[in-house]
């Protein structure tokens, strides 16, 4: 493709991972897979850098960040200075979760240069109408009732009703689905719950994240699912560590980040258990685990999920 057709810069975020995600491979899609470079954003990664270094075949250049809500103050500012004259032939990406300020500078100085979509995922009393709204992203009618099922059996993690709606559609065609179909298609939720697994990396207790983490996987491509649960909540912890350092109170917390009462008590707590820059590390070591199980590594995704998990849970 030519460089005319990039733009110098796209800011790709929010909650709905899923989205994020398909827009992330939609733009790498249009590189030369040796022209894409991808960093995890933290304290050890130079954005501009590897924006300024120079392609010895001249093709057009992609510089994926990932984790961009952790960027500190000083990489954003760097960030800021190179999309003043950003290098020719060259697309820096940066992804991330929810958490980054709609009125701060980078997301202002993405948008005078390039793109900024931000993808949030609904409440969660919302996702029958979530999977409903995916189907017909993907050509297919969901009568409610059945989009409900998928969610009693799947869950309210959207990557895995994702994963769950794209297994139904390629299965029922042009048909729409019903709620027989959904019952030998989606494997009802396994015992162990995503909070099973945040709560022992809250009490930092390794073996038990192991343990949990490793059992609720059936199968090798489940890992995504665990990571990107894991991934998610870590984020909020480190969201909720912030806003209390700030001067936000319990009930601060659970208004910013829309968690009742409880979960957001839980939240605190286990913010507390940490130290900012504990924190800030899980998330890089999460974004560089979502990266490996992705294809960036030869290794075994389950063991690479061990490797990050004791990592993370060590602090």
């Amino acid at each position: 493709m030519s460089s005319a057709e990039l733009k110098p810069a796209y800011l790709i975020a929010g909650s709905d991972w899923p989205k994020v995600d398909a827009a992330m491979a939609r733009l790498r899609s249009r590189f030369a897979e040796e022209s894409v470079e991808q960093l995890a954003a933290g304290d050890e990664t130079d954005v501009v850098a590897a924006c300024n270094a120079l392609d010895l075949l001249g093709q057009p250049r992609l510089v994926l960040v990932r984790g961009v809500e952790v960027l500190d103050a000083d990489a954003i500012a760097g960030i800021v200075e190179y999309l003043g004259a950003p290098t020719p032939n060259t697309c820096l990406a940066l992804f991330g979760a929810g958490g980054i300020d709609p009125n701060g500078p980078l997301m202002a100085a993405v948008a005078v240069v390039g793109d900024v979509r931000i993808f949030d995922a609904p409440e969660r009393k919302q996702a029958a109408e979530w999977v409903v709204r995916r189907f017909g992203e993907l050509g297919v009618r969901c009568p409610q009732a059945v989009a409900r099922r998928v969610v009693e059996r799947a869950g309210e993690d959207m990557g895995e009703l994702a994963l769950e709606v794209e297994k139904i559609a390629t299965f029922c065609g042009s048909q729409e689905p019903r709620e027989e179909d959904i019952d030998v298609l989606v494997p009802a939720n396994a015992d162990i719950k995503p909070w099973d697994i945040t709560d022992a990396w809250g009490r930092r207790d390794a073996a038990a994240v192991l343990a949990l983490a490793v059992a609720d996987i059936d199968r090798p491509d489940e890992v995504g699912r665990v990571v990107a649960q894991l991934s998610a909540h870590v984020r909020k912890v480190h969201r909720a560590a912030a806003l209390v350092e700030g001067g936000s109170t319990q009930a601060d917390v659970a208004r910013e980040l829309g968690m009742k009462p409880y979960p957001a008590q839980k939240l605190v707590a286990q913010a507390r258990g940490f130290t900012g820059r504990e924190l800030a590390a899980a998330v890089v070591r999460l974004a560089e685990l979502d990266l490996a199980v992705k294809g960036g590594s030869r290794l075994d995704a389950r063991f690479e999920l061990e490797l990050a998990l004791a990592d993370i849970a060590r602090g």
